[in-house]
């Protein structure tokens, strides 16, 4: 006793002829072609994403070769003979489906080599369709190269991917490459309305006997399938076994964890409203309802660029999955919202996807996003403030803005420039007020300048130790002295090409920004070597005892240390002898 077993929609009606592939209408007709003036080449590559049609469009091209209905290959397999029943099944002894990830080694390419020498047991050629053939080792593609060149006349490969960049080029030369295109929204949904028509459900907006599917919900899977008629079949599977048959719009979005479209809406209008208090409410309901947080994310995405769209072309299409009203609010947010702002708030979104995946608490998450984006429509770039004419006062510091550099806050009304507010003890007008911008020139923003630390030497030293810690570690035996803005460097004893390296210009540049980091903008760094009274340093060298002239550089130099300072300001002492650290020699 035989039982009818159960088949996933996505393996029932998988395309038996070319006609029944969707939105793939070039590669089609190049196949065909290709079949009907019998002009086969000996290895085709079919790339594109998951659930577009590449295998079986393989499968259709191995059963157009070998139908035994017709003479000879045609475009229109018969799909009833033993060949192309085999074949569109994946079980033929002359069309071998073979799966890269688990034939990727070398030893296992030079097995196919092998089989590829011997004829066909049946039919007219021996087609080979390796699926997901980017996982194949780069040893075993390498020993594929000749056979792919220059197979047998009864050999014919098609290789399938969803990377073609892992595909080494010299692969790609040798096959007729066909780029398989993501299917859009409305091409999914027409495909499974009329999949869902055949199995005998209603998708009448007006007519529901049972069992029956909601156009919106069939939009909505589609939307969630991203482009993958494989993807829509399976959730479609998957909303019918839910629900009992009888699919809504509603049921769909609690098995995606999506929002309803119409919340998504007012939620958006919200945003760009900039009522943050809405927005808070929203997300509450959102919440409260169990919408997954990406998923929410995901739909506002895809609303967000449907009216960018409409911004940027009124006379788009309507967004998928949204009623009438639903596109209409969206449209106549485009109109009433600057292009820029929402820009912005696509932009934001789209960065934001990968936060909310990592995020431990995703639902906090998109609440700080949402009200991130409320306060975009509150910013204006700085260009319209140039354009405006606002002015600044005419005297007193000016404010650093509280808004990011790239923007400032907009003016209360777009026809009037922002002026100062006249003081309680103003009896007349003031004095013209200079003009916040004035052409080209940039406007100068006074910064405050550093306190002076305690210990100025030792601050400058830190701070080229952090910048460029070689540089530090030089410093060590090179007095700093400061004195006021002034930073003075002594090399005592004297180095030239310590002196030279402190005088190259990225040495200088470290130590002039460390210096204006501890000193303030005006700091300046000097590079100075220590000689003695007498003026000639070799002179007086030579005519010193070497011991004591050792001993008086070492005592020069402690007490410039400071270091030692701190100490002999401490205890009030002084330097009685100071010898040379033995442990170094």
């Amino acid at each position: 006793m035989t039982t009818n077993a159960f088949v996933p929609l996505a393996r029932k009606w998988r395309p038996r002829t070319f006609a029944d592939v969707v939105g793939q209408a070039e590669i089609v007709r190049a196949l065909t072609n290709a079949l009907t003036q019998d002009r086969m080449a000996h290895a085709y590559l079919f790339s594109g994403p998951r659930g577009v049609g590449k295998t079986t469009s393989a499968r259709l091209l191995a059963a157009g070769i070998n139908c035994r209905a017709a003479s000879g290959p045609t475009p229109s397999p018969c799909g009833s003979c033993e060949s192309c029943q085999e074949v569109l099944e994946g079980r033929s002894i002359d069309a071998l489906e073979i799966d890269g990830a688990t034939h990727g080694k070398v030893d296992q390419a030079r097995d196919l080599i092998e089989i590829v020498g011997y004829a066909p047991v049946r039919d007219r050629r021996k087609v080979f369709i390796i699926d997901e053939v980017h996982a194949i080792s780069a040893a075993a593609f390498q020993a594929l190269l000749k056979t792919l060149e220059e197979p047998p006349a009864h050999a014919v490969f098609i290789l399938a991917t969803t990377e073609r960049h892992k595909i080494p080029a010299t692969i790609l030369s040798r096959c007729q490459r066909f780029d398989f295109r993501r299917l859009t929204d409305t091409e999914v949904a027409d495909r499974l309305s009329e999949i869902a028509s055949r199995e005998g459900y209603s998708v009448d907006a007006d007519e529901k006997p049972a069992p029956w599917v909601e156009p919106a919900a069939l939009a909505a899977l589609a939307a969630a399938a991203t482009g993958s008629l494989r993807d829509g079949l399976s959730l479609l599977d998957q909303a019918v076994a839910q629900t009992g048959g009888r699919v809504t719009a509603g049921d769909v979005a609690l098995l995606l964890g999506s929002p309803d479209r119409t919340a998504l809406v007012a939620l958006l209008t919200s945003v760009l409203a900039a009522d943050r208090a809405a927005v808070l409410r929203g997300a509450s309901e959102l919440d409260a309802a169990g919408s997954d947080p990406r998923a929410t994310a995901h739909d506002l995405t895809l609303l967000v660029r449907g009216t960018v769209r409409f911004a940027a072309d009124p006379s788009a299409p309507a967004i998928a999955g949204i009623s009438e009203d639903g596109s209409a609010a969206l449209r106549e947010l485009a109109r009433a919202t600057p292009y820029s702002t929402l820009l912005r708030v696509l932009t934001f979104l789209t960065e934001a996807e990968g936060m909310l995946r990592r995020s431990d608490v995703p639902a906090l998450a998109l609440e700080v996003l949402l009200l991130r984006l409320a306060e975009l429509p509150r910013l204006v770039p700085i260009e319209e403030i140039l354009s405006s004419g606002a002015a600044f006062p005419s005297a007193g510091p000016v404010a650093a803005p509280a808004a990011s550099p790239a923007f400032a806050p907009r003016p209360a009304a777009a026809e009037e420039p922002v002026r100062r507010a006249p003081t309680p003890a103003a009896k007349a007008p003031a004095a013209p007020e200079a003009p916040r911008f004035v052409g080209l020139t940039p406007l100068e923003v006074a910064e405050p300048e550093p306190e002076a630390p305690v210990d100025a030497a030792t601050a400058f030293r830190e701070a080229v130790e952090k910048r460029h810690g070689n540089l530090g570690a030089a410093l060590e035996d090179v007095s700093v002295v400061v004195e006021g803005r002034g930073v003075r460097l002594v090399l005592d004893p004297p180095s030239p090409p310590l002196a030279k390296r402190l005088g190259e210009p990225a040495m200088k540049k470290v130590l002039d920004e460390a210096a204006v980091a501890v000193l303030g903008a005006k700091a300046a760094v000097v590079v100075e070597s220590a000689e003695p009274a007498g003026g000639d340093l070799n002179a007086a060298a030579a005519a010193a005892d070497p011991a004591t002239l050792e001993r008086e550089n070492l005592r020069k130099r402690a007490a410039a240390d400071e270091r030692v300072k701190k100490i002999l300001d401490m205890f009030d002492g002084e330097i009685a002898e100071v010898k040379p650290d033995e442990r170094k020699a």
